[in-house]
């Protein structure tokens, strides 16, 4: 999955897209897309806009990305990990996951907090370049090339941030795995990588699979509904967690 165009029309991406070249110049190297714009990049069928970025950064001894966006002219902190970054088309906030490489050397004991570091490094570790390109309403484009996350680690990111979330991001989070699964162009490439990932990340992607799309299937199905995914049934979350734990389960 690399090497692809994605267009989008209208001005509202226009900020967003605008912002991974900004933090590229600020930074001095293309940021790994993570979050809403890598779902929007990757599905055959985006269903969703996005107004904020998120890119992830595993400093190896530099100055790590947030702190150089953060001392750019015009840029405002947000906490806890973020920056209001101004573009020619307003501002962008910038959500920085920083991964330290003493957490994937020493990982946590907690399957949360494990699969947090875990998924962002494969994230890290496979994201493949898109080209992204906005055309806005006048008919000027803006353009720009970059690493973007695949389905699996996005998958793998989603359902771990599902727990610190409020009920409506919890409830795109979920809506983004159910598309990223059933969508005929990331799904099949998501099962795959969950297929040949390492045991322990499939592991912990089995528990957060189980725990959101059967244990608290009720809870679940009622977020998504509330965040956009007034279709989607019981049915579908059901067919969600056969397919993850079938492509998780090692024997």
């Amino acid at each position: 999955m690399s090497g692809r165009r994605v267009t989008f029309t209208g001005d509202a991406m226009a900020p967003v897209v605008q912002g991974v070249i900004e933090v590229r110049d600020l930074t001095g190297q293309p940021p790994v897309i993570v979050g809403g714009l890598a779902v929007l990049s990757r599905l055959s069928r985006p269903y969703r806009a996005t107004v904020d970025l998120d890119v992830v950064d595993r400093p190896h001894g530099g100055t790590p990305q947030l702190e150089v966006l953060r001392a750019a002219a015009g840029a405002e902190p947000v906490e806890p990990a973020a920056v209001l970054l101004p573009t020619r088309y307003g501002d962008v906030k910038v959500d920085v996951l920083e991964i330290r490489q003493a957490e994937i050397d020493r990982p946590s004991d907690d399957p949360g907090d494990r699969l947090h570091v875990m998924a962002h490094a494969w994230a890290i570790d496979t994201a493949t370049e898109l080209t992204l390109e906005v055309i806005r309403a006048d008919g000027e484009r803006v353009e720009v090339s970059t690493p973007v996350a695949q389905p699996g680690p996005l998958i793998a990111m989603k359902l771990q941030a599902i727990m610190n979330r409020s009920a409506a991001k919890a409830g795109t989070d979920l809506l983004d795995t159910i598309r990223l699964t059933l969508d005929e162009a990331t799904g099949p490439v998501a099962l795959a990588q969950f297929a040949a990932v390492d045991a322990g990340i499939a592991h912990d992607i089995a528990l957060h699979v189980d725990l959101w799309f059967t244990r608290k299937q009720a809870q679940a199905l009622q977020w998504v509904r509330r965040s956009g995914g007034a279709g989607v049934t019981a049915d579908d979350l059901e067919l969600v967690a056969e397919l993850l734990h079938g492509a998780t389960r090692r024997t």
